[in-house]
């Protein structure tokens, strides 16, 4: 029989435990893979590139989410392989303690084990690996089934190999320690029918009887087996966390992105253009969930034209709020460098920054009082007195600039300094806002070719119907809340195959609690026996062990809940937008993750009361 026949043998005779830790691993490794290959599919990587569906702004909110879930995944897998192997462990004390009798040296003992670990780990990657490159394209299939035209990339073999890798070895780094820590116990204590792996005979003299008889019993339980329910705190600690993260996280960052997306095309709008531009600009608009092909256009053409009359008129029918004409064409931009000053350096402090990039690009001429969009802005927004300031998209901002907040452009031979970077699908984010007086002036055109209308939607339609008599049949009356509408659901559908990863987690954390649970209850089998025998009823008994997880669930669940805070609101989503509904929404999911996690600890209570009084005192 081969060296590797026999520890596959004996895992197999424990299927219970080795199907807990691989399926613990295999989802960690499965929720890393899709995440990192199906960001790569859209356009957001781990290298914060653009140039997929999404604006740079909006990918580096999606890159910053993979990453943080991404490295909460790989502590989690860790932290679950050490605490399912640590718990595999406490059962196969007594086994170490006969191999150690018979005379195996430790090395041996060890090398028999760390090929028990390699089966499991290397099964359990493999095994994620396949289920993560499995569900992208699934999700892939799911998007352009729905119309969002999203095309499958090839693998990146590198990244999944980094990440198979990654677990492997991390797996093994935090799998090993247990099993040292158990080998490292004397023969004489782990044949003895008394020791117990994990568990201190002394107990603190705080105890907090007020609380009721049942619960201090839990109590003292769980402080008896403190080594275990430390372990188990942390694992659940860390999975919680990460359950809150995706869930926090994905609430907020979905409502947050959607209300992005509404501040920069605004809602009950009304687009006036002739039928050229009209369709140019909501292709323009369409690119970020959907790349359609623009073609050239001469916006400058006076049959484009809308006169002032016009504008005029349309501007003071009842239920029109606001009127935004907007002067567009499509030219060159050219980097200007910036100079900063480098105090470090006080010989030469005067450094250079940017280089001489060009890019094509939307330029839109506004008047900075009187437009729709509200856009979220880094640095500031444009005002009445600017008048060769400009705002730039966020895509064009990282491919063509260095640092913005220094820098300038050169467009129609005429130089403009940069005010502020805006989050805004328009073009991709491939877009630029001017003062409306200074495009007019370079391009010799003093009226708008795009008109933008905001009007009250609870007389729509009869104001629909006065702007279109207004405009006649040559000008084109479209209401763009159908083009917002796609922006939101291709945002919730992203954001939706995200809020999935929680599902897993919770997997993950019921596994250690029932994992746990079971290793309590083996622990303390004659005691509830003797408990029974003197009268007990087996309600008792269940309600102690849910007692008992119930305590390890709300202690591990603060943390985690606390730490997934902490790093959504720190680290992932800037100016999020937080209503009564999100934090109802938020309270909700995480009430209804914690009461399944401690319900999930009656499957092992309901099962140990159905034994009978004697087979139980018996083991």
């Amino acid at each position: 029989m081969s060296e590797v026949a026999f520890p596959i043998k004996d895992l197999t005779r424990r299927k219970l435990q080795t199907s807990l830790v691989i399926v613990g691993l295999t989802i960690s490794t499965a929720a890393t893979v899709f995440l990192t290959i199906f960001g790569e599919n859209l356009g957001f990587e781990i290298a914060f590139v653009t140039g997929g569906k999404l604006t740079a702004g909006f990918s580096s909110i999606f890159s910053r989410f993979i990453i943080v879930v991404d490295l909460l995944n790989i502590v989690a897998g860790a932290v679950i392989v050490s605490f399912l192997v640590s718990i595999m462990m406490s059962e196969r004390v007594r086994d170490i303690g006969v191999m150690k009798a018979t005379g195996c040296l430790r090395s041996t003992v060890l090398s028999y084990f760390l090929t028990e670990l390699s089966i499991i780990v290397l099964t359990s990657c493999i095994i994620g690996t396949i289920c993560g490159i499995l569900a992208n394209f699934a999700c892939i299939h799911l998007l352009n089934a729905l119309g969002f035209s999203i095309a499958q990339k090839p693998l990146n073999l590198w990244m999944i190999l980094l990440i198979f890798i990654t677990f492997v070895i991390i797996s093994h780094v935090f799998g090993v320690r247990p099993i040292v820590k158990a080998i490292r116990v004397k023969p004489a204590e782990a044949l003895s029918p008394l020791y117990s792996f994990g568990t201190i005979p002394e107990l603190s003299r705080y105890s907090p009887s007020k609380l009721g008889f049942t619960f201090k019993m839990a109590y003292r339980s769980l402080l008896r087996r403190r080594l275990p329910t430390q372990q188990a705190i942390i694992c659940l600690a860390a999975v919680l966390a990460l359950v809150s993260v995706t869930i926090v996280g994905g609430i907020i960052a979905n409502q947050t992105t959607q209300n992005y997306v509404r501040r920069a095309i605004g809602e009950n709008v009304v687009l006036i253009s002739y039928p050229d531009v009209s369709e140019q600009y909501v292709n323009f608009l369409s690119q970020f969930f959907e790349a359609k092909e623009i073609g050239s256009l001469n916006y400058l053409n006076p049959n484009y034209a809308i006169s002032e009359t016009l504008v005029s008129r349309l501007s003071i029918i009842p239920g029109v709020q606001k009127a935004d004409p907007r002067l567009i064409l499509v030219t060159m931009i050219y980097e200007v460098p910036g100079v900063i000053i480098d105090p470090e350096r006080p010989d030469d402090p005067y450094t250079s920054v940017g280089d001489h990039r060009s890019s094509s690009a939307l330029v839109l001429g506004i008047n900075p009082e009187s437009t729709i969009s509200e856009w979220l802005i880094l640095g500031r927004t444009l005002n009445e007195t600017d008048l060769y300031s400009a705002l730039i998209g966020d895509s064009l901002a990282m491919k063509s600039f260095d640092s913005p907040e220094v820098q300038g452009f050169r467009m129609l031979k005429q130089n403009f300094d940069i005010a502020g970077v805006c989050l805004d699908p328009l073009d991709n984010g491939d877009v630029v806002y001017v003062p409306f007086k200074a495009l007019s002036k370079l391009v010799n055109q003093t009226v708008c070719n795009v008109l933008l209308l905001e009007i009250d939607p609870s007389n729509r339609s009869e104001v629909l119907s006065e702007i279109k008599e207004v405009c006649g049949t040559n000008l084109k009356v479209l209401e763009l809340d159908g083009i917002l509408g796609k922006h939101l659901s291709f945002l919730n559908l992203l954001w939706s195959s995200v809020m999935l990863l929680p599902l897993f987690s919770l997997v993950n954390a019921t596994i250690c609690l029932i994992s746990y649970m079971i290793l309590n209850i083996t622990g303390q089998q004659r005691e509830f026996g003797i408990m029974r025998a003197i009268g007990a009823k087996p309600n008792a008994v269940i309600k102690m062990i849910f007692t008992q997880a119930l305590i390890v669930t709300l202690v591990s669940g603060a943390i985690g809940i606390l730490a997934g805070f902490f790093v959504t609101f720190v680290f992932l989503i800037p100016d999020p937008v937080i209503s009564y509904f999100t934090i109802i929404l938020i309270v909700g999911w995480l009430l209804i993750a914690l009461s399944c996690l401690s319900l999930s600890s009656l499957y092992p209570a309901v099962k140990t009361v159905k034994k009978s009084v004697a087979s139980t005192l018996s083991q």
